[in-house]
């Protein structure tokens, strides 16, 4: 029997990276159908916004010299000429003395430093009434105030947002570049998983991991192209594993990663010609996990335990393979956690809130258990050259949401 030998999670993570293909494929969508996707180009703005001096308010441009002083005992009249209109270029200039009726969001007039709120001015035949000083640029918006032209907007790699829709909507961009979503194949193996809604017969369990690996790949905006239950059959299982390689960038196998008697997935990965570079990784718990690649294609052999599986999940293909990055706040540890140097250990914790400060429980679990994943608010992490944490510590926890 072939033991592995271990890595650590670091290692891991450096030799995935250095093995991911720099190009993925690129599409063009429309801007209503690109929320959640990862912009492929950065945008510079095309325009100034606003691309005129605007109003903020209804009421008079005026020079803001022209009212200084200018109070409801001691008003000041100017010469309204004219009114401007809403979504028209706005071609009049006011010289001293002068006044013009502007709707909010009207393009000011030339030579027009200021508005005075419609409720502040009188009417008084052809000239207004201006009850109330102001200052230079008072309720105007300048041109390119917000945003310049040629000002970088979105970066690349960046995960298109609304306030992203929002602002690119705003300088007229219909259509943006993103990268295709990553797509992933889901194998659970094992002669005792049984799929949801069967009855169960003593010795069986149902498919969970199939299910939560499906949920965090949408949860991350991947994209899951089929899912797979194996029996534990060598041939079976390679044969799947090539069909699921055809539509998918990454695999996921769930379960078979050791070195029992009936875990197949390291001969499966080798009689399909895949290259395995990881078996085995100092983490707790999530150890007997296997990365491998297939021509340009990912596949990882996930521990079978829910919670192991859900943390090599975490701890490399989230971060990697879907860019998602997990909320963290720090509180106070409340009970000693033992680690195990040599090893990156996650432990599942569950948060309350006392005298306005976060406070940070360990959950007690065993890898094969699904109810802390439920419980736990978060987990810690416990560095490998740690051997635990103290009571009263400031930790970090990452969030499960």
């Amino acid at each position: 029997m072939r033991f592995f030998k271990t890595v650590s999670l670091k290692e891991a993570i450096d030799s995935i990276v250095s093995k991911l293909d720099k190009e993925l494929k690129i599409e063009e969508v429309l801007l209503e159908d690109s929320l959640n996707k990862i912009i492929a180009e950065n945008i510079v703005s095309n325009i100034d916004l606003p691309s005129f001096d605007r109003s903020t308010v209804d009421g008079y441009a005026v020079k803001a010299k022209d009212i200084c002083g200018a109070s409801e005992f001691s008003p000041i009249p100017l010469k309204n000429i004219g009114n401007g209109k809403m979504g028209e270029e706005n071609v009049n200039r006011i010289d001293l003395g002068q006044c013009m009726y502007i709707p909010t969001g009207g393009m000011l007039p030339i030579g027009a430093d200021a508005m005075v709120m419609i409720e502040d001015c009188e009417t008084l035949g052809e000239e207004i009434l201006i009850n109330k000083g102001i200052a230079q640029l008072s309720n105007i918006i300048i041109k390119g105030s917000e945003i310049k032209k040629d000002d970088l907007l979105v970066k690349v790699g960046e995960r298109i947002t609304s306030s992203h829709i929002g602002v690119l909507s705003s300088i007229g961009i219909s259509k943006v570049k993103v990268y295709e979503k990553i797509k992933f194949s889901i194998i659970s193996t094992g002669d005792e998983i049984v799929e949801l809604g069967k009855e169960l017969k003593i010795g069986e369990v149902y498919d969970i991991n199939t299910n939560i690996f499906r949920a965090l790949i949408e949860e991350g905006l991947g994209e899951v192209t089929s899912t797979f239950l194996v029996k534990d059959d060598l041939s079976i299982l390679s044969s799947t594993l090539k069909k699921a390689l055809e539509i998918a960038h990454v695999v996921l196998i769930s379960g078979g990663s050791s070195v029992g008697v009936r875990d197949f997935t390291e001969k499966a990965i080798e009689d399909i010609g895949g290259n395995i570079f990881v078996h085995g990784i100092s983490l707790k718990p999530g150890k007997p996990t296997i990365i491998a690649k297939y021509k340009n294609k990912f596949i990882f052999g996930m521990p079978g335990h829910p919670q192991s599986g859900v943390n090599v999940f975490k701890a490399l293909v989230e971060p990697i393979f879907l860019n998602k990055k997990r909320v963290k706040v720090y509180g106070e540890l409340k009970e000693n956690i033992y680690g195990d140097p040599g090893k990156t250990c996650f432990i599942s914790v569950k948060l309350k809130t006392e005298d306005q400060k976060v406070q940070v429980y360990p959950l007690v679990s065993k890898s094969s258990m699904i109810r802390p994943i439920l419980d736990g608010d978060g987990y810690i992490i416990i560095p490998e050259h740690k051997e635990g944490l103290y009571k009263g510590e400031l930790v970090e926890v990452v969030l499960n949401v």
